[in-house]
């Protein structure tokens, strides 16, 4: 068993550093080379399974990297990135009300409309628990989002020795192996 996680291509929200969360953003036309060059990284994988993100730009990178594959897509609402409420649209850098808190294990509540990181967490992990028992023996690509990739990270790795769980966040199109050894770790 394998699970395979990449993050969507590149958004024009990407290179202007805004927070997309639940947003519906587009690949521009960056994101769109990336997922074919991700394609290509990943011809020689075979994969049971394919599961996305419903939002158009996790989509979009799915049907790109899966062309030529006779892989059905699954969409799973618990795949779609963290609900940003209020930051969603705002520059990350510059807002510090964001920066201190959007990412916090502590976060307990919503942050006015922010879905909070450990209830965004448990969505993830409980999807993670969901897909190890219905495909344990199957290789699985997963097709999602920055902040998935944190959770994803997390439930695998744990928490970082620094306890920035954000360090666990993948850049557009990277992907991240989950092997057979990690997996098992986690049943």
């Amino acid at each position: 068993m394998r699970i395979l996680l990449i993050r969507h291509g590149q958004t024009d929200w990407n290179i202007n550093d805004k927070v997309q969360g639940s947003s519906d953003i587009p690949l521009n036309e960056t994101g769109i080379q990336q997922a074919y060059e991700t394609k290509k990284i990943l011809d020689n994988y075979e994969f049971d399974v394919v599961i996305s993100s419903p939002l158009g730009r996790a989509v979009h990178t799915a049907n790109i990297v899966c062309e030529d594959r006779d892989n059905e897509i699954l969409i799973d609402e618990r795949l779609k990135e963290r609900d940003f409420g209020k930051f969603e649209g705002i520059s990350y850098r510059k807002n510090m009300e964001y920066r201190k808190g959007a990412w916090s294990l502590k976060m307990e509540e919503q942050l006015d409309t922010v879905e909070a990181y450990p209830l965004f967490y448990e969505r993830i992990s409980g999807f993670l628990d969901d897909i190890l028992n219905k495909y344990y023996d199957k290789n699985i690509l997963l097709v999602a989002h920055g902040g998935v990739s944190i959770a994803v990270g997390h439930y695998f790795k744990g928490v970082p020795q620094n306890g920035v769980v954000h360090d666990y966040i993948l850049d557009n199109c990277a992907v991240a192996e989950y092997d057979e050894e990690i997996i098992k770790a986690k049943i």
